[in-house]
């Protein structure tokens, strides 16, 4: 029988690491909140509703980051605001957007990559042979700067950071539209009540318009509408006022818009619409109000 000599490597091969994350102890909730939390092992989520304002939960987060040191940076994500941290204990960011009757906050808290990684190894048994070299016993090394592949875990973290920063949260099922009533509050300058009317059109799911004339100025009429919109927790769009010539003169036009996710973004949703104009300099302006509902359709690749 031949004889087969035997050699014996023993390489230290870089291994990552994740550290296990754990919501920092100083970053509590806004006052009063119920706080629902799910953990896995690389990433803590924590969300809840608040009647506070989306400004009075943004200034207390501004404390907490303060008190531990952190930079408080808000940015705006197209539906409320979203703010990033680098704690000890993990990677932070923190989604607070506003609603109905209130604000919804969600702050996710993910593992963070062990920057020592590097230097944790484990041995690997290479064996080959002078007459036949096997591999079946090997693995194989990456090169020297090449990075390890990243584990699913932190994969799966930084997807859920990436949507919880675009403003998505879990949703994976069909919902349909919110009702469609005519906010009492939706009125005239005056505070009347208005005459209101159904209607359809393409991508919703029904509308009602109510209309009047007044005097009042174009900017008034804005900021009353504006502000009215705002403090029953939609989320703005505003318009310049636009002119244009006609027969009869110089026509104005102006809008204020807003939208309002009862649920959360993404989801069904309300918009409204105030459209403003008149026909000739400094004549009547007549006021349209619109109040729209819409559905929400799941996209495919959000359900399991």
């Amino acid at each position: 029988m031949k004889k087969r000599l035997c050699a014996v490597a023993v390489l230290m091969v870089p291994v990552p690491l994740l550290c296990q994350p754990s919501m920092p102890a100083w970053l509590v909730a806004y006052p009063g909140a119920a706080v629902e939390t799910n953990a896995s092992s690389a990433l803590v989520e924590a969300a809840y509703t608040t009647s506070a304002t989306p400004d009075a939960v943004s200034e207390h987060y501004r404390k907490l980051f303060e008190a531990a040191n952190l930079p408080f940076e808000p940015n705006p994500d197209g539906i409320g605001t979203t703010v990033r941290g680098a704690a000890a204990e993990c990677d932070l960011l923190i989604a607070i957007h506003g609603q109905k009757d209130g604000t919804f906050v969600s702050v996710s808290c993910a593992a963070k990559s062990l920057p020592s990684a590097s230097s944790a190894r484990l041995p690997i048994v290479m064996t080959s042979t002078v007459s036949r070299p096997s591999t079946s016993n090997s693995r194989r090394v990456p090169p020297a700067g090449q990075s390890q592949p990243q584990s699913q875990a932190a994969a799966q973290a930084q997807h859920q950071q990436r949507a919880a920063g675009s403003g998505i949260h879990k949703m994976y099922r069909d919902a349909p539209a919110p009702p469609l009533v005519w906010p009492d509050w939706l009125v005239h300058m005056n505070g009347s009540s208005l005459a209101v009317e159904e209607s359809t059109a393409p991508g919703n799911d029904g509308y009602l318009t109510g209309k009047y004339v007044t005097n009042a100025p174009m900017t008034a009429i804005s900021e009353f509408y504006t502000e009215l919109l705002e403090t029953h927790g939609y989320v703005m769009h505003t318009a310049p006022m636009g002119t244009g010539q006609t027969h009869s003169g110089i026509k104005q036009n102006a809008h204020v818009e807003g939208y309002n996710y009862p649920d959360g973004a993404p989801g069904p949703r309300s918009e409204i619409r105030a459209n403003f104009s008149r026909l000739r300099a400094n004549g009547p302006i007549a006021v349209q109000l619109q109040f729209a509902v819409y559905a929400y359709k799941a996209p495919k690749w959000q359900a399991f």
